[in-house]
């Protein structure tokens, strides 16, 4: 009785522990009214990461660990480029490099074994309140309840706000459970979801989350008159949606924004950006090793000003994973795909789809957005990877058990 109770409590410490350590990793969403400390915050959950990964590291259910370990030690390369080529102190570097630590919590959740159910409802919970923080600051701006302003455009009502990453696994949470189970409160909760991710109006996130959303519907899902009936009400709800203040004019906005950079062709800014960082940027073949250097501080928007005058607007992070591997470095980005790539086409149960085809959105979206190496991500990729983890070791001993139970009734028979 004494060891289940203190199972019991480990279990809930631990359990606590995480969410706090979780809520560190996103800096409490960035809200002004939070006192914040990044560097103790960041340090401390480092800390225990660092030992998680000591201890865990022998395990052999971790199919991650090495992708992990290659991007790490290509943040650490790129420390050495950054000193070289911008000038600037490894130490200062590896301190840019804040968030991308937070991809350790995939060793903290393997040491604390947590359990599928409590880390999808945490993936839940944390969308709902990013849901409600986003919709009051969308409602109250130019107010701001975030410690710096999320508007990321003038045109537009883009918000960068940290923790979109639980929004969208959340989404292709209950959307998987909603083709599963059928229940109509899952179809609510992932319409919401998708709505919330409407009012940010990133135009390339949106139409990623349709197409995988298309996706993950023919692999879980099978097509009846009851799932088309059920698609026309999700339709006609999105179109009702349209219908408010605001949500048009949205639209238009898109619309016209994608309109305009056509007409603008090869002067298109992301087209310039690809010209000046892979045929001007580079001044030797270690760029595309190791990178140029992450910056940060004074070099954020002055890279070599005698090869070319670095324009404000001419950003390293508007070419996606492109502009990841000329500047963080090609070791990196490869550790980087390499964990994406396999928990993408890695074969899960049909309950678990929802984690490939989130990291599959991740790469789609990632052409030509952040969003794969956005602040606060890499809390959502260690959940998301762990969680693959534990559905393969579910499915291994669900195979195990079927097999011990088909050879005992095979040597009963036998006898």
């Amino acid at each position: 009785m004494k060891s289940t109770t203190d199972f019991v409590f480990n279990s809930n410490v631990s359990k606590v522990i995480f969410v706090i350590l979780l809520l560190f990793s996103i800096h409490f969403w960035d809200l002004k009214f939070i006192p914040q400390k990044y560097n103790s915050m960041n340090l401390l959950v480092w800390l225990v990461c660092g030992y998680s990964f000591f201890m865990v590291s022998q395990k052999s259910n971790m199919q991650f660990k090495n992708a992990i370990f290659l991007f790490l030690i290509g943040l650490i390369f790129n420390s050495f480029s950054a000193y070289i080529n911008l000038g600037q102190s490894p130490y200062r570097t590896l301190l840019s490099f804040g968030y991308y630590y937070f991809i350790l919590l995939y060793f903290l959740l393997h040491y604390f074994k947590l359990n599928r159910a409590f880390l999808e409802n945490i993936i839940i919970i944390f969308a709902v309140i990013y849901s409600i923080l986003y919709i009051y600051q969308y409602r109250v701006y130019p107010n701001l309840i975030f410690k710096n302003d999320p508007k990321t455009a003038v045109l537009s009502s883009h918000f960068a706000i940290l923790g979109h990453g639980f929004l969208m696994l959340a989404y292709f949470l209950i959307l998987n459970r909603y083709l599963l189970n059928h229940k109509l409160k899952n179809l609510l909760i992932a319409s919401g979801f998708f709505i919330v991710l409407l009012l940010c109006d990133f135009r390339t996130l949106i139409a990623g989350a349709i197409l995988v959303s298309l996706i993950i519907f023919i692999k879980v899902g099978q097509f009846n008159t009851k799932k088309i009936v059920i698609l026309i009400f999700i339709t006609l709800l999105v179109v009702g949606f349209l219908q408010f203040r605001g949500v048009p004019r949205i639209f238009k906005e898109s619309v016209a924004h994608t309109q305009q950079n056509f007409t603008e062709g090869k002067k298109y800014i992301r087209i310039l950006e690809l010209e000046f960082f892979f045929k001007k940027y580079p001044e030797n073949i270690s760029y595309f090793i190791i990178g140029g250097g992450k910056p940060t501080g004074d070099n954020l928007y002055n890279y070599n000003l005698g090869v070319f005058p670095m324009n404000f607007n001419i950003v390293w992070v508007d070419i996606g994973l492109l502009g990841f591997y000329i500047v963080i470095g090609g070791i990196a980005t490869l550790g980087l795909l390499w964990y994406t790539l396999k928990a993408i086409f890695i074969k899960l149960p049909r309950d678990s789809l929802y984690l490939s085809s989130y990291f599959l959105y991740l790469l789609i979206v990632s052409i030509t957005n952040e969003e794969i190496y956005r602040n606060g991500i890499f809390s959502v990729h260690a959940i998301g990877l762990y969680l693959i983890d534990n559905a393969l070791n579910e499915k291994s001993k669900s195979e195990n058990e079927t097999t011990v139970g088909d050879n005992f009734l095979t040597r009963k028979t036998l006898f």
